[in-house]
């Protein structure tokens, strides 16, 4: 009986888990924004295949997109504001996208702990609309 259970988890485990890291990835080609300035290169990818209410953000990081957060907020051919747990770790920290202009900036939404160096958050940059192609 021991035996069949074991067997039943190495199942579980050699064909189920890798299903589900699979099923994080962001699927490409996808829409984005493509921001910079002569110090910092931002991308991020909005991926609304999944959930529709509460689409996920990514932003590439070290060549990999990685999910850092929720849209917050939308106004059509207004602006974009979405989180990003990844900049800052005990700061809540957002980006908004003006569509009018495509200038990227940030926003400071509580500072946590105040551990953190505020100075490290870019000036507003300009941003391009792309499409990431792999």
């Amino acid at each position: 009986m021991i035996s069949k259970i074991n067997l039943i988890y190495v199942i579980f485990l050699i064909f189920l888990l890798p299903f589900k890291s699979i099923a994080a990835d962001v699927h490409l080609p996808s829409a984005g924004f493509d921001c910079s300035d002569t110090n910092n290169k931002f991308e991020f990818l909005f991926d609304r295949s999944k959930d529709m209410d509460n689409p996920k953000v990514y932003r590439r990081i070290n060549g990999k997109f990685v999910m850092i957060g929720n849209l917050l907020a939308e106004k059509q051919g207004a602006y974009v504001i979405w989180e990003d747990k990844y900049f800052f770790t005990t700061t809540d920290f957002a980006w908004t996208f003006d569509k009018v202009t495509s200038k990227l900036s940030s926003v400071v939404l509580s500072v946590g702990l105040g551990t953190e160096d505020l100075r490290k958050i870019p000036q507003p940059m300009t941003c391009m609309q792309k499409i990431f192609y792999y």
